[in-house]
């Protein structure tokens, strides 16, 4: 989760929480599964030489920082090979041998049917072109610069070639037609004098770009069963202590443990680069332009490859949807860039997910889909929120006991809480009750809060008028003058929250209370303002819900204690 956004959804539980107490609920990732790396299939019609392996698997070291040098031999002209498969088109360039374009057939920027294809590489600078693999170690010059030469081209895979000073580098493309994925093999070939000792580096490019899909976009990688990620707009860019220390970040982060993968991703879309042998695999994350444009580089410890042999390296690669089908199909861990919530609550998450499909398999709404299931899990919880409102009137009962003990023990803090204690004892009152079913309640919402975020199913789904797309924030329209959305939905959910606080039973004085009606619908509001308008419509239904329990519920058991 990106820390704007831990930030804000820890302000609002806390709140929550702080809410809850004086009165009487509601972010990760999945615990890695013992999984065995799938061998790699050949490239039909390519013989590969992969690196001997040894008893010790040796680690990369660090990448040198150098800078690249150019050809001065003549070279081939440059071309540009479009291939296209169902799910994508994907454009390549013999200039460097890499991906200049890849544009996702089924997803578009916006919900209108007229606007571009999503586009997850571009070709246009900064955003260079991805999977090339400069070779500067090799001291010829950057191979990323280079224009191959085009030995075969086929419906689904591309070969290109490089000669320079005795030594080949070939690299074949294969692409897969019922998914996201494809496969990159990368010969090298030595007919020098000399030994050389390639690291196999790949590159994958990113820059900031406008639009929603983009707004959190990430470098990202599965080191030794973590993942971890570095926001694309704050790497290598001083940060707010950098202001008092005088310190600067390093233009780059190194990982140098087990890699299972590493690339780009946005909330709802992925590319990586999947290494052959995870165990030699590092990673750089890379700031060519800080806060503007970055690299992620996949490398390997050095293959020595002596005069008239040859090494390669096999690699796997996607760029798509974040499926969890898709992702558990590829392998590697890939599923765990879905972000999921924390490991205890992923369970939840999952289910959440799944049962939104069902819902919407029958109700072709999501935003319907979302009410429906919001009623189903307020229903699941009744005996939860019967018990707690149970223990809410019994301590409202108890208030008049409650202020003639404050008062008579005012001036000695433990006799007051020993008589207080004494009360609740004999009256049989838990003085929690009204708090322990709610916080049973929280990984309830916190699966629902990651199931609704994470789903992108919910990417560009409608729900009714304006609510066009319920993975962004709704605007009705913009306020004249200020530049400022008008929203509903978060309104409309600040109101209920007045709503339940004034008619839930309340045991603290009269300035507390208000400042409970007041201050925290504020800060609520102010935080889901941003949230996109699937959580809020939840959230929104959710205090509805909860308000007819207040009236119904509480009005019932009122009646049960005065008769």
């Amino acid at each position: 989760m990106d820390r704007n956004l831990f930030l804000a959804f820890a302000l609002s539980i806390a709140v929550m929480m702080g809410w809850m107490a004086l009165t009487g609920p509601p972010p990760s990732q999945m615990p890695p599964e013992e999984e065995q790396h799938r061998p790699l299939d050949p490239i039909d019609g390519v013989e590969q030489s992969l690196p001997p392996t040894t008893t010790a698997v040796e680690r990369p070291s660090p990448l040198p920082v150098t800078e690249p040098s150019r050809f001065d031999s003549p070279q081939a002209p440059v071309r540009l090979i479009s291939i296209d498969m169902p799910l994508y088109t994907v454009e390549l360039t013999s200039r460097g041998a890499g991906i200049a374009s890849w544009v996702l057939k089924e997803f578009r920027e916006t919900s209108d049917p007229d606007s571009p294809l999503i586009k997850l590489t571009t070709g246009q600078a900064p955003f260079d072109t991805a999977l090339v693999t400069p070779f500067n170690e090799l001291g010829l010059g950057d191979f990323s610069q280079y224009a191959f030469q085009v030995l075969s081209e086929e419906p689904a895979g591309v070969t290109f070639e490089a000669s320079e000073a005795d030594i080949t580098i070939r690299k074949t493309y294969s692409f897969d037609a019922d998914s996201y994925s494809f496969r990159v093999l990368i010969e090298v070939e030595n007919e020098s004098t000399a030994s050389i000792a390639p690291r196999f580096r790949i590159d994958l490019p990113a820059h900031v770009r406008e639009g929603s899909d983009f707004r959190e976009l990430a470098l990202a990688a599965l080191e030794d069963g973590s993942t971890v990620t570095e926001q694309l707009q704050s790497l290598g860019r001083p940060g707010f202590l950098s202001s008092f220390t005088g310190d600067r970040p390093e233009p780059y982060q190194d990982f140098l443990g087990e890699i299972d993968w590493a690339g780009i991703q946005t909330t709802y879309f992925l590319s990586v680069i999947l290494p052959d042998t995870p165990a030699q695999a590092g990673v750089r994350m890379a700031a060519t332009e800080a806060g503007v444009s970055g690299k992620v580089q996949v490398f390997f410890a050095e293959t020595a490859i002596p005069p008239g042999q040859s090494a390669a390296r096999e690699l796997r690669g996607y760029m798509g949807p974040k499926e969890m089908a898709r992702l558990e199909a590829l392998g590697s861990e890939t599923v765990r860039a879905i972000d999921l919530g924390w490991s205890w609550v992923q369970p939840l998450t999952r289910f959440f997910s799944v049962f939104l499909k069902m819902l919407y398999s029958a109700i072709p709404n999501y935003g319907v889909a979302i009410i429906i299931l919001t009623i189903l899990v307020r229903l699941v919880t009744t005996p939860l929120t019967i018990k707690q409102m149970r223990s809410m009137e019994r301590m409202r009962a108890l208030s008049p006991k409650l202020k003639e003990i404050q008062a008579k023990h005012a001036d000695d803090r433990q006799k007051q809480s020993e008589q207080t204690m004494a009360l609740y004892k004999s009256e049989g009152v838990n003085p929690l009750g009204g708090c322990l079913p709610m916080l049973l309640q929280f990984p309830v919402f916190i699966g629902l809060f990651y199931a609704l975020r994470s789903t992108i199913q919910l990417r560009q789904s409608p729900f009714v008028g304006w609510i066009n797309d319920l993975s962004v924030p709704e605007e009705l329209f913009e306020i004249p003058g200020l530049g400022l959305p008008f929203r509903v939905l978060p309104l409309v959910m600040g109101a209920t929250m007045v709503l339940q606080q004034k008619i839930t039973p309340v045991q603290v004085d009269p300035a507390q209370a208000k400042m409970m009606m007041t201050v925290m619908p504020i800060m609520m509001t102010f935080v889901f303002y941003q949230f996109p308008s699937g959580l809020v419509l939840y959230w929104m239904v959710s205090n509805v819900l909860a308000i007819s329990h207040q009236l119904i519920i509480g009005r019932d058991l009122r009646a049960k204690a005065a008769s």
